[in-house]
């Protein structure tokens, strides 16, 4: 009996990179899956949206907004309706807006000329720390403000 196979050696080698290999994409594909965590003041930046105070107004072509609480907003998402078309823009996306660089601090007030139209919501963005520096997070929705225009 002449039968040719493989050797047990490298059938243990391929044994071995197959192993590997699934491994390789089992960690990558986890590692995708996973949110990186950002923390402001020791906390997720999820539950510090919990915390954001502030109030808008928007009265003859002049957006005002007024930060009540102890959260810095660091920029602010304008979502505007008008004709059934929704558009979302970051406030310092606006022509001739000047956006404080380092966010609108508690107790601090923002008043600016801006050209806006139809149903507004005013949505916080947050600054906080990650593993990789600083990154910004959108808060969700039902933390933001509605005016009218």
């Amino acid at each position: 009996m002449k039968k040719k196979g493989l050797s047990p050696v490298i059938t243990t080698v391929i044994l071995i990179a197959l192993v590997i290999a699934i491994i390789a994409v089992v960690f990558f594909w986890f590692r995708g899956m996973v949110e990186e965590g950002v923390t402001k003041f020791g906390k997720n930046i999820q539950l510090v949206c919990e915390d954001v105070s502030f109030d808008a107004s928007y009265d003859s072509g002049t957006l005002n907004i007024v930060n009540q609480g102890n959260i810095p907003l660091y920029t602010l998402n304008i979502k505007s309706s008008s004709g059934g078309v929704y558009t979302t823009k970051e406030i310092k996306d606006f022509s001739g807006v000047e956006w404080p660089t380092a966010g609108l601090k508690q107790g601090a007030t923002f008043s600016e000329q801006i050209g806006l139209s139809g149903e507004v919501e005013l949505i916080p963005i947050l600054i906080g720390t990650s593993r990789t520096g600083k990154k910004t997070f959108v808060c969700g929705g039902e933390y933001g403000k509605k005016i009218s225009i």
